[in-house]
């Protein structure tokens, strides 16, 4: 079996902050592959020479403290590393788009990048070692030793010449916070694989229709609040309870139970769970007087559902924006021994990538190096452990009033 592959002029003395959106600048800055980065200004000190994040935390701790902690910083792992023993050279050269943008960084995963003026540039860019082949603060932030950034907060459209500011200051630009940025390793090319019709990442599609776009809340707006480092998603608990409501009511006629469950979705711009890879599971319970266990009721799945080869599409059941899932049926117990009703919301952020791990280490994983099957085995035991009950609701019987 194959992955099919996810399709994730120096400034000198002036700085000017550009307010308007420039139609040929996303174009350009993710314009793929990215060019190598060059040798540094003769001027620049040693700390602006060097790309890697933990001199660029220097000026910006706050956001090396949340990119440190996201899986931007974790894009090569030992969940990628491991698939280059069975993918193909083009499959596995063509993820580093997403995983790892940088020409210097690419360099370290793959021989093919290690030209001559890549290794020039990274010599001279990552001079104390490159500490990470991961998603970096250069990968969004610099070309050609030009930085880039959103507009100042304070005065979006003022205009400053300078040449006493560090790395010669930065280029503004509203796209940092447009959804838009984050289209070319969040939606899948038109050329990419489809299930049904769909692509397998199709997000910025999926906002697109929603009144989220309607109303100007872009991706930033949700997942990098107050311009955090931290791209907060299916993972984080937290992040995802304030984006759902569970609602239900329990109501009983002549010793027969009616369960009707609402998970509806109130702070998403996109499908819920947007990909493939995640699974929310919907399980109601009873719990009888003298059964300290308890009872399964019902279970309901919320996802897109694929094969591990990702050849076919054989559910999709996510809830689309502001929209809601229902679960309705009937209990009729045997007797009237009920002490009350559970119901309990469990979040499985990497059902997809188990699914197929495990697949692949049954199949495969003789015929792996010892290395690349210690790093699978690392993954797979990693995202297994990454489930967790995102709800729990109860309610007591005699049936009390709707939650």
């Amino acid at each position: 079996m194959r992955f099919q592959t996810f399709q994730l002029t120096n400034i000198f003395f002036l700085l000017m902050f550009v307010s308007c959106s420039d139609s040929n600048f996303l174009q350009s800055h993710w314009k793929y592959p990215i060019p190598e980065q060059g040798v540094p200004p003769s001027h620049f000190s040693s700390l602006e020479k060097n790309l890697n994040p933990t001199s660029c935390a220097t000026c910006h701790q706050n956001q090396f403290q949340n990119w440190k902690k996201s899986f931007h910083a974790k894009s090569i792992s030992s969940g990628f590393l491991w698939q280059k023993e069975i993918l193909t050279q083009e499959e596995y050269s063509s993820c580093f788009q997403c995983h790892s943008p940088l020409a210097e960084t690419k360099s370290e995963l793959d021989s093919k990048y290690q030209t001559k003026e890549i290794l020039n540039s990274k010599a001279h860019n990552f001079s104390t070692g490159l500490e990470s082949p991961s998603i970096l603060c250069a990968s969004c932030h610099i070309r050609n030793q030009i930085r880039f950034g959103p507009p100042p907060r304070d005065n979006p459209k003022k205009e400053i010449t300078t040449g006493n500011l560090p790395h010669n200051g930065y280029v503004a630009k509203i796209e940092f916070e447009s959804s838009e940025f984050c289209r070319s390793c969040h939606e899948s090319k038109e050329t990419g694989v489809k299930l049904n019709g769909k692509r397998l990442m199709e997000v910025y599609s999926e906002w697109k229709k929603t009144t989220f776009a309607k109303d100007g809340i872009q991706c930033q707006n949700c997942h990098m609040p107050d311009r955090e480092h931290s791209w907060k998603g299916i993972h984080d608990k937290t992040f995802v309870q304030n984006s759902l409501l569970p609602t239900w009511t329990i109501t009983e006629n002549k010793g027969k139970y009616r369960i009707q469950a609402e998970l509806k979705s109130i702070g998403i711009g996109h499908a819920f769970p947007t990909y493939i890879v995640p699974k929310i599971y919907l399980r109601f319970y009873v719990v009888l007087k003298d059964k300290p266990n308890p009872i399964l009721l019902e279970e309901s799945v919320i996802g897109r559902i694929v094969n591990a080869n990702l050849t076919e599409e054989y559910l999709d059941t996510r809830i689309q924006a502001q929209k809601t899932h229902l679960v309705r049926f009937d209990f009729e117990p045997k007797e009237n021994q009920i002490q009350k009703f559970l119901w309990e919301i469990e979040v499985n952020p990497d059902e997809q990538y188990v699914r197929s791990f495990e697949e692949q280490l049954k199949n495969k994983g003789n015929q792996l190096s010892n290395l690349s099957r210690k790093l699978l085995e690392e993954s797979l035991y990693e995202k297994r452990n990454s489930r967790y009950t995102l709800f729990t609701l109860s309610s007591k019987v005699p049936v009390s009033l709707p939650q």
